[in-house]
This record gives C-alpha cells, sequence and structure tokens, in this order.
C-alpha cells in the first residue's frame, strides 16, 4: 500500500509527459486518418454504385426503345461551333398516330476534364407533338467545357417515359466560306539614268 501511494503521488517529468503527448497526437492523427480514409471509400463506393444503377437503368431503357416501334424520328444536327460556344440542335417528328405532350430530349454530355457524362434534359420550342409534327429543339453549351454530345432518349408525359426513337442524321454542318483573293501589285522599279527595260513588246540588243 506504502509503494503504490508513492507511485501515485510521484511526479511525472518532463521528458515523460511530452513522449506521452507525442503518443497521444500520433494516435489522434491516425484515427483521423483511418476514419477519413473510411469516409472516403464509402463516398467513392456509393458513387460507383449509383453510376452503375443509372447505366443499368440507362441501358434497359435503351434496349426497350429499340425493341418497340418508334414513335419518333430524331433528326441530330451537327453541331456548330460558334465563338466560344457549341450549338447542339435537332428536329423531334412524331411518326406515331397519337399525340405526345411534355416532350424534352436529352443529351449526353462528355466534359472535357476527367471525361465524366452529364445528361441534359431540354425542352423544344413547343413540348406539344401531334401525330406527324415536328419540333425543334436546341441548346448551346461552353466548348471548354465539353468534348463531345450524344443523343440519349426522346421523354414525354407527366413521369418523364422514354420514347420509343429513331436518331437520323439532321442538318450538316455549313462549309466555311472560302477566303477571299488577294490581289498582289508589285510595282516595276524605274529604270536609272542610261538603262532600258527588254521586254518582249520592246526587245533591245544586249552587247
Amino acid at each position: 500500500m506504502q509503494i503504490l501511494n508513492q507511485l501515485e503521488t510521484e511526479p511525472i517529468s518532463l521528458e515523460e509527459e511530452e513522449r506521452r503527448h507525442t503518443r497521444r497526437l500520433l494516435l489522434g492523427i491516425l484515427c483521423a486518418l483511418i476514419l477519413t480514409g473510411s469516409v472516403f471509400s464509402g463516398y467513392i463506393y456509393l458513387r460507383k454504385r449509383h453510376e452503375r444503377q443509372i447505366a443499368a437503368t440507362e441501358t434497359t431503357a435503351a434496349e426497350a426503345n429499340r425493341k418497340a416501334p418508334p414513335k419518333v424520328e430524331v433528326l441530330v444536327d451537327d453541331a456548330v461551333t460558334n465563338g466560344g460556344k457549341s450549338v447542339l440542335a435537332g428536329t423531334v417528328h412524331n411518326i406515331s398516330n397519337e399525340s405526345l405532350h411534355n416532350v424534352a430530349v436529352e443529351l449526353q454530355l462528355r466534359k472535357r476534364t476527367g471525361g465524366a457524362t452529364e445528361t441534359r434534359v431540354i425542352t423544344p420550342d413547343s413540348n406539344e407533338l401531334p401525330p406527324d409534327g415536328r419540333v425543334r429543339y436546341q441548346v448551346e453549351v461552353q466548348v471548354q467545357d465539353y468534348v463531345s454530345a450524344t443523343f440519349l432518349r426522346v421523354v414525354s408525359g407527366s413521369d418523364r417515359a422514354a420514347v420509343p426513337a429513331k436518331a437520323m442524321p439532321g442538318a450538316p454542318r455549313p462549309a466555311m466560306d472560302a477566303p477571299a483573293p488577294k490581289t498582289i501589285i508589285v510595282g516595276r522599279p524605274a529604270p536609272k539614268e542610261g538603262e532600258f527595260l527588254n521586254t518582249e513588246k520592246n526587245p533591245q540588243k544586249v552587247p
């Protein structure tokens, strides 16, 4: 009992206190790194799973659209670059015998940095499409942000259900204007005194 009381009341040296503080600090840093790594790993896992679910849903919808007879034809125009922007446009043609309501076009944009994809929903000039009706869609994106754009699908209705569609090439990219021809006039130096010009119209004998 006397030895125990002596150990409890014995002061701790400064060096021992610093070592204990260093160990506690290192242990705290290690726990923080483990916790951060666990949170980051969980985020990456959930993000990958979400991307796989979206891809699977889009693949299923695309397969269903391919099997069903198309209700719309989509003429996808070539992208036109104007300054720092790219214009993505096309025409949606209702080839079915039913009217389509709340029509929208979805494009898949691939980002220039990182290669990730983004789905852009475009509302046409009119979202009501009667049988044999046509409607134009158009959107502008920054060239510096995206490297490509792909037609994804047409949706309609209050639930944004996919409409069986058939995509075809639309208007080609306008041809670039040829540069205007330039006429370059080269001045002929004036003859010096005592010299002459020997031309086809005025041949001279050269000594």
